[in-house]
C-alpha cells in the first residue's frame, strides 16, 4: 500500500518534493533544448561548410583551367576520347581486362607527363587531394578518366578507364546542383559543379569541376578532390565543448530553478500545509475558532498568494459559519422539541388505548395514524354518544406538517362537539363547514367520513365530505367497496349541503375506512398502491379482528413501497359489530 506524505522519511520527502521534481524537470528540459540546439547547430554548420567547400573547390578548378594550356589539354583529351570511341563496346565495357591499357599507351607521352606534372604541382600547392580531367558520359553515366594528375602508381587512374556514377551525380557535375528552399532562405546559391561523396576508400570528400568543352554526349571537365575529414574533427570538437557547456548550463539553471521554486512555491505551500494541519489539530482538540491562516504572511504575488487569501477567507467564513451553525442548531433543537411536544399533544388527542371500551363486548374498534412528517393532518376519532350509539370519524386535512396539524385539531374539535350534541353526520358536516369557512383565510380544507353506529340494530348512518369510499367486510369474508355519494370538502365553500346514507351491519361484519395515504402510497418507480391492492390485502384474512385487518393492509403497503420515502399521512380505522344489543 502506498504511504502518505506523513509516513515518508526526510529523504523520501525531499525525493518526492516539488523542489526535486522541479530540478528533474529543469534538467530534462535544458538537456532536451541543448540537444535540439546542438543538432540544429551541427546541421547549419555542415550546410554552410559544405557550401563553402563546393564554392572553394569550383573556384580552384576555374583557376587551374586558367593556368593550363588549353590547346595541350584539348589535344591530349581528344586523343583519349578518339581511342575510347573507336574501341568496340565489349572492350570499353571491361576496362579492367588484360590488354585494355595497351590501347592508350601511346597517349602517355612526354607532353602528357608534363601536363600531369603541372597539375600535380598545383594540387599540392593548393592542398588538394587530387586533380584529374574526365569525360562525363550522360548516356551511360560513366566518368571516363582522360588525364589523372596522381603520380602514385597505386591510385593513378589510367586513361580510358572509367567509374560508374549515379545519374544525379553526373547531372550535378555537368549542370551544377539545384538550390534547396532552405539555401534560398539563407541566401546560398548552389549552382556549382560539385558533389559530396563518402566512401571507405577515400572518406568524405568534395568533387568539384569546371567544364572545358562539350563533345557529343561527353562533357570534358577538370575535376578537383578536396578532403572533408577536417569537418568531422571540427564537429567532434564542437560537440565536446557544447556538451561541457550544456552540463554547466543545466547545473546553473537547475540551482537557480530550485532557489526560485523553493522561495516562491515550496516554502509558501509548506506554510499553508502546516497551517492546514494545525487547523485540523485545533479543531480536533475542540478549539472553536483557530486563527492559523490569518497569521501567515505570503507575498508571492501569484496564484499561491491567491490561495493564501482564499484560505484566510475560508477560515473567516468557517468561524462565522460555525457561530451561525450553533445558533441554527440550538434553534433546530428547540423546534424539534416543540414538534415532538406537538406530536405528543396531537397523538394524545386521538384515541390510542386499545381496547378503548373493555367493558363492551358488542363491538370492537381499532385505528392507527402514521404521519409523513413530525406531525400530520390526518385524524380519526370514536366515542360513545350514549349507551346505544357509537360515533366515529376519519379525516384528511389538505397539506402536511404543522399547518395541517393545527387545522386538524380545530376540525376534530368542532366535529366532535357537534356530533356529541346529537346532530346527524350530515348536519354535523354542514355546521363544521360553515364555522371553518368563516375564518379560513389560508383556504385549507379537510375530507371527512363521519358516521354513527346504532349498536342495537347495526344500522350505520354516515355522510361523506369528499373522503375515500368505505369498505364493508362481511362475516362470511366478502369484501365490498361501498361507493357512496360524496359531498364537497369541509372548508371549501360556505352553506354546502351534505346527505346521510345508511349501511346495515350484521353480527361479525366490519367497516374499514382510511385516508388517501393508503391507495396513493408510491414505490420507487412512482407507481401507486391503488384500491385493488388494498382490497386484496383485506381479502387475505377477512376473519381477522380489526387490529389484524389494519396490520395486513399496512404490511401490504410496506412491501409494495419498499425503500421509497412515505409521501403522505397514512391513517386507517376498522369497526366490527360483534353482537347486536337488541
Amino acid at each position: 500500500m502506498d504511504k502518505n506524505t506523513r509516513e515518508l522519511s526526510r529523504f523520501q520527502k525531499v525525493r518526492h518534493g516539488l523542489a526535486f521534481k522541479a530540478f528533474i524537470m529543469v534538467v530534462l528540459l535544458t538537456f532536451l533544448i541543448g540537444v535540439a540546439v546542438l543538432l540544429a547547430g551541427l546541421y547549419m554548420f555542415y550546410q554552410s561548410a559544405l557550401y563553402e567547400t563546393r564554392l572553394h573547390t569550383c573556384t580552384l578548378a576555374k583557376g587551374m583551367v586558367a593556368v593550363l594550356d588549353d590547346d595541350v589539354v584539348k589535344s591530349k583529351t581528344e586523343e583519349v576520347l578518339d581511342i575510347y570511341e573507336s574501341l568496340p563496346k565489349d572492350v570499353t565495357d571491361n576496362p579492367k581486362a588484360d590488354g585494355y591499357k595497351d590501347y592508350y599507351k601511346d597517349v602517355v607521352d612526354d607532353t602528357f607527363k608534363d601536363l600531369q606534372q603541372q597539375m600535380w604541382d598545383m594540387q599540392h600547392e593548393l592542398g588538394l587531394r587530387n586533380s584529374f580531367i574526365v569525360a562525363m558520359d550522360s548516356k551511360t553515366n560513366r566518368m571516363i578518366y582522360l588525364l589523372d594528375a596522381d603520380l602514385r602508381e597505386k591510385s593513378f587512374c589510367y586513361p580510358g578507364t572509367w567509374d560508374q556514377y549515379k545519374a544525379e551525380e553526373v547531372d550535378v557535375l555537368i549542370n551544377g546542383e539545384k538550390t534547396t528552399k532552405l539555401q534560398d532562405r539563407l541566401g546560398l546559391k548552389n549552382d556549382y559543379q560539385a558533389t559530396i561523396t563518402n566512401s571507405k576508400e577515400f572518406g568524405l570528400r568534395c568533387t568539384g569541376g569546371e567544364t572545358l568543352y562539350e563533345r557529343g554526349d561527353f562533357s570534358v571537365i577538370l575535376c578537383l578532390d578536396e578532403t572533408l575529414d577536417h569537418l568531422t574533427l571540427i564537429s567532434r570538437m564542437f560537440t565536446r565543448r557544447f556538451a561541457l557547456l550544456l552540463l554547466i548550463t543545466i547545473g546553473i539553471a537547475a540551482l537557480i530553478a530550485i532557489m526560485i521554486i523553493r522561495r516562491n512555491v515550496t516554502v509558501p505551500l509548506g506554510k499553508l500545509a502546516h497551517a492546514a494541519r494545525g487547523y485540523y489539530e485545533d479543531k480536533k482538540q475542540g478549539i472553536s475558532a483557530p486563527n492559523r491562516f490569518s497569521q501567515l504572511e505570503i507575498n508571492t504575488r501569484d496564484e499561491i498568494q491567491e490561495l493564501d487569501l482564499a484560505m484566510k477567507d475560508m477560515e473567516s467564513g468557517l468561524i462565522e459559519y460555525e457561530k451561525h451553525l450553533k445558533e441554527v442548531t440550538a434553534e433546530q433543537e428547540r423546534i424539534n422539541t416543540e414538534l415532538n411536544l406537538a406530536k405528543r399533544i396531537q397523538m394524545d388527542m386521538l384515541p390510542s388505548i386499545f381496547p378503548p371500551f373493555p367493558e363492551r363486548n358488542d363491538f370492537d374498534i381499532y385505528a392507527t395514524m402514521d404521519p409523513a412528517k413530525e406531525v400530520g393532518g390526518d385524524f380519526y376519532d370514536f366515542f360513545l354518544i350514549d349507551d346505544n350509539h357509537l360515533g366515529c370519524m376519519i379525516a384528511d386535512v389538505s397539506g402536511k406538517g404543522v399547518p395541517a396539524a393545527l387545522f386538524m385539531m380545530v376540525s376534530k374539535t368542532i366535529l366532535d362537539n357537534v356530533l356529541k350534541r346529537g346532530a346527524s353526520p350530515a348536519q354535523s358536516l354542514e355546521y363544521a363547514n360553515n364555522v371553518i369557512c368563516a375564518n379560513n383565510k389560508e383556504e385549507m380544507f379537510v375530507t371527512v367520513w363521519l358516521a354513527v353506529l346504532e349498536l342495537s340494530t347495526g344500522l350505520v348512518t354516515a355522510s361523506n365530505a369528499g373522503h375515500e369510499c368505505p369498505v364493508k367486510i362481511k362475516a362470511d369474508g366478502t369484501v365490498e367497496l361501498i361507493k357512496d355519494k360524496h359531498g364537497f370538502v369541509v372548508g371549501g365553500m360556505e352553506n354546502m349541503k351534505y346527505k346521510d346514507y345508511e349501511i346495515s351491519l350484521e353480527s361479525g361484519d366490519k367497516l374499514f375506512v382510511y385516508t388517501d395515504g393508503v391507495p396513493e402510497a408510491t414505490d420507487k418507480d412512482e407507481e401507486l398502491f391503488g384500491t385493488e391492492r388494498m382490497l386484496e390485502a383485506l381479502r387475505k384474512d377477512p376473519q381477522a379482528n380489526p387490529q389484524g385487518i389494519l396490520k395486513n393492509v399496512r404490511t401490504a403497503v410496506d412491501d409494495f413501497v419498499g425503500d421509497a420515502e412515505q409521501f403522505d399521512d397514512l391513517t386507517m380505522l376498522c369497526l366490527q359489530l360483534k353482537d347486536r344489543r337488541g
